[in-house]
């Protein structure tokens, strides 16, 4: 099998490879004693490092998301025959930038209604600042794939049985999950990373355990992460175990009357503790809009302080009672929507709608993000 460097056949069931040698169609044929029989593409920077995945069957490989770019879609797309099927994880331009390019000529490519309406109403802004970049190599628009998988369903392609899972909020407002049963082989998207911080960009640390344990439901034996390395189901034990750590740590800095935007204080004691956890995640960047995210949602999921009682000892008398003739008072209502993000950087992940409660205290608006719309 031809191999580039960015280009592997990825198994970790032992040391061994997931895969045999090449037929004379092309095809590979997975060792029994082996197990895996995905490969893995990481992209470059452009792409942000992320992963994608193909895995073989008797009527042609199945692609799961494409690079962000045009040059590295035909660099993958070189490693295999034509696709026989495409399905896309989310609506992130690393994830379905050179689909156009894969699809060539006519390769169906799926997805989940969530996901096809995101790229549908978001897909030219988010693919924008890649464009912009690379106006060569990255298209200002790509078709939304069709929106066939509208719930968990099992399909049975060139012999080999997959289960197609739809998920709700994690990095992402929606994604999509890819089994085959067969190996126990899992390929996640951005709801696992291998060895590398989380995308907390809308700050779901809490909403986000839920997908994990849909997918740790499955038993997986191989996880394959939408950024990172590749590993056993222990990577979804430990992705829920950041989730929760993180989750723990900011709460530290949410009660009653505090800023609506975490201090830089504060900011700077939550990534301390969370690189003092983490010492050897790779993307600790991203914890520098996820802290501020994740701030924003727990302040505004806390439960307003229970009026004063006017007869309890010690009270002031006329506390908690508004003079008589006095204007009701304003309520205030936090701007919390989890709508779908309106840009995504290299490297995945998103901001936008939430602006006016993220980033830290600094008395500055430079760097702002336009909202995005669901």
């Amino acid at each position: 099998m031809r191999t580039l460097p960015i280009v592997a056949a990825v198994s970790l069931m032992g040391a061994g490879l997931g895969c045999g040698p090449m037929t004379e169609l092309g095809l590979i044929k997975p060792k029994s004693s082996t197990g895996g029989v995905v490969h893995a593409y990481t992209q470059g920077g452009a792409g942000g490092h992320a992963n994608v995945y193909w895995f073989d069957t008797q009527a042609g490989p199945i692609v799961v998301d494409v690079p962000v770019s045009t040059s590295e879609a035909k660099k993958m797309r070189k490693q295999m025959i034509r696709p026989y099927r495409i399905y896309i994880t989310e609506a992130d331009p690393v994830r379905f930038g050179g689909l156009a390019t894969m699809k060539i000529p006519d390769v169906p490519a799926y997805t989940t209604p969530a996901i096809a309406t995101e790229i549908q109403n978001h897909g030219d802004q988010r693919l924008g600042p890649f464009h912009r970049k690379n106006p060569d190599d990255v298209p200002g628009h790509v078709e939304a794939p069709s929106p066939a998988i509208e719930e968990r369903a099992h399909d049975l392609i060139g012999g080999v049985e997959v289960e197609l899972l739809p998920l709700g909020p994690a990095a992402a407002e929606a994604s999509l999950a890819v089994f085959i049963s067969k190996t126990g082989e899992l390929i996640t998207g951005d709801v696992v990373a291998g060895k590398e911080h989380l995308d907390l960009t809308w700050g779901r640390s809490k909403v986000w355990q839920d997908r994990i344990a849909e997918l740790k439901a499955l038993e997986p034996k191989l996880v394959y992460p939408g950024h990172g390395a590749a590993g056993g189901p222990e990577l979804l034990d430990e992705t829920l175990t950041y989730l929760k750590t993180f989750h723990d740590i900011v709460a530290g800095k949410v009660k009653q009357g505090a800023p609506a935007k975490v201090s830089k204080n504060d900011a700077a004691d939550i990534k301390r503790q969370m690189l003092a956890k983490y010492p050897k995640l790779g993307r600790a960047e991203l914890l520098d809009r996820s802290i501020p995210a994740e701030y924003a949602v727990q302040l505004a999921e806390l439960a307003p302080a229970p009026p004063s009682d006017p007869n309890a000892p010690g009270a002031t008398p006329g506390a908690g009672t508004a003079p008589a003739g006095s204007p009701p008072p304003a309520t205030a209502t936090p701007s919390t929507t989890s709508s779908s993000p309106a840009t995504s950087p290299a490297g995945g992940g998103a901001s936008g709608g939430m602006d006016d409660l993220l980033g830290a205290d600094s008395g500055s608006s430079k760097g702002k993000k336009k909202k995005g719309k669901k």
